[in-house]
């Protein structure tokens, strides 16, 4: 994919506020751009004074979180990364208005309101959201450049109603196989055969989870427009493209979907008792990033703390381990307190930098089912589940 044009903006969000954004508009005039994403798309903002997103694209709108926004486990809402592949512009959907269609291989078709949905037992579980291609430019070996850098992750408290409850009340016949999650954004992906609604879906045991939810509050405020309010789906554990914005319907199939946001795009080969075959992208792999310092960073020489974050698909962080002359040797990090089962986990390592020149620091997680990441990229992924080792390179002199 071709590098878009840079046009650098630093754009006034609102009063007491400051967004800073670099622009791939693909040479829309700068003020046009500032007019239109700012007023738009990210008119809800209440940034902190010297927050930022990084604007790639204005629409479909898509900005990516600095890197400093892994420093907290809770990512707030203005820092959230934000990717939408055919909204243009973002639905903008009341929450009075809002419905929500169940049907398919159900005893009782249902139709559920707003205020329907949130009158069902809630549950809040704290999630990493992690987009399938993040840090796709960081791949080695390399993959052609895009947008996706290593900030298409974030780490939220979710508060909805379990999509169980919701199915077990339209009643699930004995043939279901899997369950279809659709959007309201509709529109041609450059993949797909014809126009549609995005969906994607979920085998049945996963949609029957009890973490499996449909959410209407993101860190204790109305789900955001932005982040596909009133409603969304979120499936723990899996990619971000699971977890649908602007929800609208809901259909049990009895056989495997075969949308083209299931068929046509987000696959990947995996190799099985010695055969190499394709497969849906689902499950988030184990990864770690270093957040502090950021490559090309010159150091003074003495002591400093090396920090990141670590993650994985619904499996909680063993150990992360960190190596400063580029992999010779390695040491245990120390893991932050609070973790939970989906969440991302803060790390430290305390480094005396005593020799001048370049420093190349790594740092490699392990999960709770023994898998750590690899240090080359497999290219069979086809540029999703990006998590190999990523080397920091720093000066210290």
């Amino acid at each position: 994919m071709p590098q878009p044009n840079r046009v650098a903006s630093h754009l006034p969000a609102r009063e007491g506020s400051l967004l800073t954004r670099r622009a791939f508009v693909g040479g829309l005039p700068p003020a046009l751009v500032a007019a239109h994403v700012l007023v738009r798309n990210l008119a809800w903002a209440q940034a902190p004074a010297g927050s930022q997103l990084i604007l790639h694209r204005a629409a479909p709108l898509v900005a990516e979180m600095p890197l400093k926004g892994l420093t907290s486990w809770i990512t707030p809402n203005d820092l959230f990364f934000i990717l939408t592949i055919m909204a243009n512009p973002l639905p903008t959907i009341d929450p009075g208005a809002w419905r929500l269609s169940v049907e398919g291989q159900v005893d009782r078709p249902l139709t559920l309101s707003y205020e329907q949905l949130r009158a069902l037992p809630a549950r809040r579980v704290v999630s990493v959201l992690e987009c399938a291609g993040n840090s796709r430019n960081s791949a080695s070996p390399p993959l052609p450049k895009s947008f996706l850098g290593n900030g298409y992750v974030g780490n939220a408290e979710w508060r909805g109603a379990p999509l169980q409850f919701v199915l077990e009340q339209a009643g699930i016949k004995a043939s279901a196989r899997e369950v279809v999650l659709e959007g309201t954004d509709r529109g041609k992906a450059p993949f797909a055969p014809a126009e549609a609604n995005f969906a994607k879906s979920l085998p049945l045991e996963k949609a029957l989870h009890p973490d499996t939810l449909l959410v209407y509050e993101m860190n204790g405020a109305p789900l955001p427009r932005e982040h596909g309010g009133p409603v969304r789906a979120l499936v723990p554990g899996w990619y971000g493209t699971y977890n649908v914005k602007w929800l609208a319907r809901i259909e049990v199939l009895d056989r495997s979907f075969d949308g083209a946001f299931m068929t046509r795009n987000w696959r990947v080969r995996r190799r099985h008792d010695g055969h190499l075959r394709e497969e849906a992208v689902s499950q988030v792999a184990v990864k770690s990033l270093i957040v502090s310092p950021q490559s090309g960073q010159k150091l003074a020489a003495g002591a400093h703390r090396i920090t990141g974050a670590a993650w994985s698909g619904g499996k909680d962080i063993t150990s992360v381990q960190v190596s400063t002359d580029g992999g010779k040797s390695w040491q245990f990090a120390r893991l932050l307190e609070p973790h939970a089962t989906y969440a991302w986990r803060l790390w430290e390592f305390p480094w005396q930098a005593t020799a001048p020149g370049e420093h190349t620091l790594m740092a490699r997680a392990t999960d709770t089912s023994g898998a750590a990441q690899p240090f080359a990229y497999d290219l069979d992924l086809n540029g999703f589940a990006v998590n190999q080792v990523q080397p920091v390179r720093v000066e210290v002199g």
